[in-house]
Formats: structure tokens, C-alpha cells, sequence
């Protein structure tokens, strides 16, 4: 027996949720994400499960459906999915060095009186696997996040931007996750009040120059 017959040659496939809901309607569309689980964060589990659809329609922001398929098709699997969306972000001076201040400078706004830059950065608002029959083993948490920053990427080549910024609770495994990744911290932000499955009073937001 060839080891491809054990363990098939795999990819991963991604769906934009816009298109799904066009082509298999809302109901559909439902069904699918209604099998997503996230234990280990239910405001992601959450926001796909009751957000994502409506989200999408509105243009608030765009959610992408990955799954992991073998090359043959006969298997597929949802694994994850990232959102993102249009924002602006405001960094202080104090915590950014010369060429990151330099980057911000060339692509953004420099308020004198407050000492900081605005700036155009998508922010990926969602990232998550699903461990729903333990399909979360089928793909690694850096693997998703360099699709939610190449997908970025792409649109930044047609229309310009070198920023993308995200934000996460403050627990030390997404800390470590997200620095080792290249993210920068620049600041926190007070929850809103429908925020209600995130832990803490704040998220901390990070950065990168892409």
C-alpha cells in the first residue's frame, strides 16, 4: 500500500462567505457555519455563528471559510475562518521606533499636537479554528493567519497599504502567538458592551508593517 493511499496528498481551500451565500442562499449558509466550535474563545465562535452572515450583506466586513480538502476532493473539511475589515488606527510616537514612524508617516497622517499617526490598516476582526471532530489538528493557528494576511496583501496590491492590525485579549499564549508572528503592540481598547464572550475589560492591539 502507497503512503498517499494512507494519508492522501491535502490542500486547503478558501471560501469567500459572500459567494456562499450567493451561490447556496442564507439558509445553506447557516447550516454550514452552524457545525463551527470554539471552545477555547466563544466570541469567534459566536461572531460566526450570529454575525458573520449579516456582516457580510452589510459590507461591515468580510468573512473567509477555509477548509481542508484532499486532492481528490472526496474529503473536505471547515477547519477555520478569519474576517476582515476596512479601519483606521491611531499609534502613538512614544511606542513605535524611527522607521516604523517613518513607514506611518509615508502612509498615514502625523497629528503634531498629539504626537501620533492615523492610518488606514485592515484589521483582521475574527481568527479561529474549529475543533469541531477535532478539525482544528488539521491546521496550524500561523498557517490561518498568513491566509487572513495574504488575502490582505492582495487587496493592498490593487489599491495600496502596507499595514494590518489586530487585537486579542490579553492571555499570554496569544501574546506570545502574535509577537512571534511579527505583531507589534501599540495600544489597548475598552470593550463595547455587546462584547460579552471576550474576557477582561479591554483588548490589546497589535500591528505589522507588511
Amino acid at each position: 500500500m502507497k503512503i498517499s493511499e494512507i494519508s492522501p496528498d491535502t490542500h486547503f481551500v478558501q471560501m469567500n462567505l459572500s459567494e456562499v451565500i450567493s451561490q447556496l442562499g442564507e439558509d445553506d449558509a447557516k447550516h454550514i457555519l452552524s457545525s463551527f466550535s470554539c471552545p477555547l474563545n466563544l466570541d469567534v465562535e459566536n461572531f460566526l455563528k450570529s454575525k458573520a452572515i449579516e456582516f457580510s450583506k452589510r459590507g461591515f466586513s468580510k468573512t473567509h471559510l477555509v477548509y481542508w480538502m484532499t486532492d481528490d476532493g472526496n474529503e473536505k473539511e471547515l477547519v477555520g475562518y478569519y474576517t476582515i475589515a476596512s479601519k483606521f488606527i491611531t499609534i502613538q510616537r512614544s511606542v513605535i521606533n524611527y522607521r516604523e514612524a517613518r513607514k506611518l508617516r509615508e502612509h498615514g497622517i502625523f497629528d503634531s499636537k498629539l504626537n501620533e499617526y492615523t492610518v488606514a490598516a485592515p484589521l483582521i476582526a475574527q481568527l479561529g479554528k474549529n475543533f469541531h471532530n477535532g478539525n482544528n489538528t488539521l491546521i496550524s493557528g500561523k498557517d490561518l493567519l498568513q491566509m487572513a494576511i495574504d488575502k490582505i496583501k492582495m487587496v493592498q496590491n490593487e489599491v495600496g497599504g502596507r499595514f494590518v492590525y489586530l487585537e486579542c485579549e490579553e492571555e499570554q499564549k496569544l501574546i506570545d502567538f502574535y509577537e512571534s508572528n511579527n505583531f507589534k503592540l501599540f495600544g489597548k481598547r475598552k470593550l463595547d458592551l455587546d462584547e460579552t464572550d471576550i474576557k477582561g475589560k479591554y483588548l490589546l492591539q497589535y500591528f505589522t508593517i507588511l
